[in-house]
């Protein structure tokens, strides 16, 4: 008897723990918002991890759909800024709205499909050289 009152005891203080962590967000003005998306928090990386300066050019896709290019001239908590090395003009935009972050050039993806492409190419050709000579 005893050992079944003390597991209903530790199963009572369990559950109140896990329930008190499924409790509704309090209302108030105290509550703040600090959560960001896995995507505004990778494009946040990506800008840290290049840096500021015109050796840090970058090509910056938004959620409506325009593209920025230039460097990266400003890096701030919520926001990075970009500054078109032709005009000039800096554009400052928040992580949350870039879908996407690259730098010049090709994708390390499209690299890899065109080493591919041309390997693929050339051992076709191979082939193709070595069915006609035994003919």
């Amino acid at each position: 008897m005893k050992n079944v009152s003390l597991l209903l005891a530790t199963l009572l203080v369990c559950n109140s723990v896990v329930f008190a962590g499924q409790a509704g967000p309090t209302s108030g003005p105290t509550q703040i918002q600090t959560q960001e998306t896995p995507q505004a928090a990778k494009v946040k990386a990506e800008v840290r991890k290049r840096g500021i300066g015109e050796k840090s050019r970058v090509k910056a896709k938004l959620a409506n759909q325009a593209e920025v290019k230039g460097y990266i001239s400003k890096i701030e908590e919520a926001s990075f800024a970009v500054t078109d090395k032709k005009t000039g003009q800096t554009t400052t935009m928040l992580y949350a709205d870039v879908q996407k972050i690259q730098g010049p050039g090709l994708s390390k993806g499209g690299k890899i499909v065109i080493v591919v492409g041309v390997g693929a190419f050339i051992v076709l050709v191979a082939l193709g050289l070595y069915v006609r000579s035994r003919d």
